[in-house]
């Protein structure tokens, strides 16, 4: 019998075995590459035999889905927006997300190689990553009074993937990362101004 459910439905043992291959899974991508990665290794990590692991996860991809959602949450908890953000808060935030692949490319890379998934478990969860980090910077946005946030979440999620991959994948300056998302929150922010 599958358990690739919600966690939230298992049951509190079922819960913690989960938690404990994704934090197993997670470890092996922050020394290796997703690519490298093998699920018996996974396993092993965890303590679970690979037919137990299977039985949670219903392949790799749908495994380190799950890692990224985690290892998401504290950017993107549950989605939610902070409604006294500023300006600069908003530029911390997007910071803080560019940061975080900066320091972990696997992660990205692994982000990247998911979002093309043909398992409809790990490819449900890709989804929910990119719709928490779209509906939290969307919040953001209309926090500060941007018109149409949905769309400027869209906007600046686009850049950062593809300022990120430029990094990633053919060694662009990361600098030009934060310059222009700086650039994009500027011109958002300007045209959201009051004329005089």
């Amino acid at each position: 019998m599958t358990t690739t459910g919600a966690p939230a439905d298992l049951p509190d043992y079922k819960r913690v075995r989960r938690a404990q291959i994704v934090r197993a899974a997670m470890d092996a991508l922050k020394r290796g590459e997703y690519e490298q990665i093998q699920m018996r290794d996974v396993a092993e990590a965890a303590d679970v035999a690979l037919g137990t692991l299977y039985r949670y996860f219903s392949s790799k991809e749908h495994v380190y889905a799950a890692v990224l959602m985690e290892w998401a949450q504290p950017v993107f908890i549950a989605g939610q927006a902070d409604s006294r953000l500023d300006e600069q808060g908003l530029r911390d935030k997007v910071r803080g997300i560019i940061d975080s692949f900066e320091r972990r490319p696997a992660f990205f890379k692994a982000c990247i190689m998911l979002q093309n998934t043909t398992d409809p478990n790990a490819g449900q969860i890709m989804r929910q990553f990119a719709d928490t980090a779209q509906q939290t910077l969307a919040g953001d946005f209309a926090a500060l009074g941007i018109t149409a946030p949905d769309d400027v979440a869209v906007m600046l999620w686009g850049i950062i993937n593809t300022m990120l991959s430029g990094h990633v994948l053919h060694g662009h300056p990361m600098a030009d990362a934060y310059r222009i998302v700086d650039a994009f929150i500027d011109l958002v922010v300007r045209s959201a101004a009051p004329r005089r």
